[in-house]
């Protein structure tokens, strides 16, 4: 009995580890061929990286190549293409390696495609933000990589292959009239597969007989180590766990001589048989008592189900009643303010207007219809955003003509405020996917805010930039106002909160611009801070992802 358990367990111990190993073997393959193909593909990206190098040191040199001293042209042959041919060709003597331009439409036919390479052609065409195509595969009768680089028509290609078409160029050949940023063709490079393969079959032949020699060493330790330190008290434990199974709770367990686990098992053993004679004779007042302790269970949970059934019948009806007020708001506020709004406008810009007083109360009553309004505007985004209701509508924006709609607002506020407002934009801010409104929304709330809170004769600055690190586009709102105490940073992004109450009595508002502002940007996964000191003026600055155009 004793041998059986021995080999069996060594069976088990040898099917597992060739099991690990042959994991490890499978993986060290596929590590060692992933770490080969790496190896090749950063290889090639140098290499043809190199020779575009070298093709645009030409390109920037022609003039230095073609015109003598005193200014006299006479083309030398020494183009971007023949040097990039004549280079391979060196190569291709002195190694295994070849390199070369192609395309569909050449004028050297040494630079003709083959089948690989006209599939890599047509790849580019078809897919022009990638860049690079290769393959491994065979030629003549050996294991190659074939990797291919585009190249595209630059300003300095169109002197040789530019309009008029059919014009010949300095080299003799017709222009092809290429234009700028078309495709013009490729690096093909082909490199020998042969020492990668023999590093990989050596690496292979070290780790499986590595794994054998290890393999013996441990089953024969193993062996001999059970022997002398398992089986022996495993059998004596057999023949007591035999006479425990036959009724014989008498039995002395601690007679059996064994050490560390073995020893600490037949301790528990021994435990485990006491505690089952004591169940034994307690086994039904324990069972009733535990289902007694379930029923009392059950019925507390049963009323929490029903209390939470109850809270959430009251929930819907809050809700129901919220929809309900927003809605009467939305057209009873809305309407009627919008009315006021058009007939002071109209008021205002009548020609018989001649009191400068009732021009003063029509621009009041206008300025504050439109700041209720705002308020109501924010009041109903919010309630939309925490009913799960405000979706974004997402469209190709450009934050130029965005920040030129919060101009058109603003700089009339700011102007009658006696308030400088500048706007600066970089050059190159791309386009992003993203709601206009909602981002117009933020930039207006926080535009608000400082014209509200800057005193007369004060500035406002609006910048927005483009950290190409984080690919964020970055809004930043400056002003030279009354600023924020460092403690009240935290506080001021939460709904009907301003940094001060005073500052609320004084400049009026309802501490929802910051919190809408908040949660409009979070809805496009960006993000809002502030840096201010109380005083010193505040700048708010918002991070909005760049999502791709598809």
């Amino acid at each position: 009995m004793r041998d059986n358990l021995i080999f069996r367990f060594m069976f088990a111990i040898i099917f597992i580890i060739l099991l690990v190993m042959g994991a490890k073997f499978i993986w060290d393959l596929n590590k060692m061929t992933n770490r080969a193909g790496d190896n090749l593909i950063e290889k090639a990206q140098i290499i043809t990286e190199q020779q575009k190098a070298i093709w645009e040191f030409m390109v920037r040199n022609q003039n230095k190549i073609n015109y003598d001293t005193e200014g006299n042209f006479e083309y030398k042959h020494l183009s971007c293409s023949t040097t990039a041919m004549g280079v391979g060709a060196i190569l291709a003597s002195r190694t295994d390696y070849m390199i070369k331009p192609t395309n569909i439409e050449c004028r050297n036919v040494l630079n003709m495609p083959d089948e690989f390479e006209i599939g890599g052609i047509n790849w580019f065409k078809e897919n022009q933000n990638e860049k690079e195509y290769w393959v491994s595969t065979d030629l003549d009768g050996k294991k190659v990589f074939r990797y291919m680089a585009p190249l595209w028509v630059e300003e300095s290609c169109l002197e040789c292959h530019g309009f008029p078409i059919g014009e010949v160029d300095m080299a003799g050949y017709p222009k092809e009239g290429w234009q700028l940023g078309e495709f013009a063709g490729a690096f093909s490079l082909t490199m020998p597969m042969d020492i990668y393969y023999e590093d990989i079959r050596q690496n292979l032949f070290s780790n499986a007989f590595f794994s054998l020699v290890l393999i013996l060493l441990s089953v024969i330790s193993i062996y001999f180590l059970m022997r002398k330190m398992v089986t022996n008290s495993l059998g004596k434990l057999e023949v007591a766990v035999a006479q425990i199974g036959e009724g014989d709770w008498d039995v002395k367990l601690g007679d059996i001589k064994a050490e560390g686990e073995i020893k600490r098992l037949v301790c528990h053993f021994e435990n485990m048989t006491e505690q089952l004679a004591d169940l034994y004779s307690n086994l039904e007042s324990k069972v009733e008592e535990r289902t007694i302790e379930l029923e009392k269970a059950n019925l507390v949970l049963k009323k929490h189900q029903a209390d939470l059934e109850q809270m959430n019948l009251r929930l819907q009806e809050t809700n129901a009643y919220k929809s309900e007020f927003l809605a009467i708001m939305s057209h009873e506020l809305r309407t009627p303010l919008t009315s006021i709004m058009a007939f002071a406008e109209l008021i205002l810009y009548d020609p018989s207007l001649e009191s400068e007083e009732e021009e003063h109360y029509l621009k009041e009553i206008l300025l504050n219809s439109q700041n209720l309004l705002r308020l109501i505007n924010n009041i109903l985004d919010l309630a939309k955003i925490e009913a799960s209701k405000d979706q974004l509508v997402l469209e190709v924006v450009d934050m130029a003509d965005i920040i030129s709609s919060v101009e058109s607002v603003m700089l009339p506020l700011a102007k009658n405020k006696g308030l400088d407002f500048q706007i600066k934009i970089i050059s190159d801010l791309p386009l992003t996917m993203a709601d206009p409104e909602k981002i117009r929304r933020v930039v207006e709330n926080l535009a608000g805010n400082a014209i509200k809170f800057t005193q007369e004769g004060g500035w406002i600055k609006i910048y927005m930039d483009w950290d190409k690190e984080a690919d964020e586009i970055l809004i930043e709102v400056s002003d030279n106002g009354i600023g924020i105490k460092e403690e009240q940073h935290r506080y001021i992004f939460e709904k009907f909160t301003q940094a001060d109450s005073s500052a609320s009595r004084k400049y009026g508002g309802s501490g929802l611009g910051l919190s809408l502002a908040k949660e409009l940007i979070e809805l496009h996964e960006g993000w809002i801070r502030v840096e201010s000191s109380f005083g010193g003026g505040s700048t708010f600055i918002v991070g909005l992802p760049i999502k791709s155009i598809d």
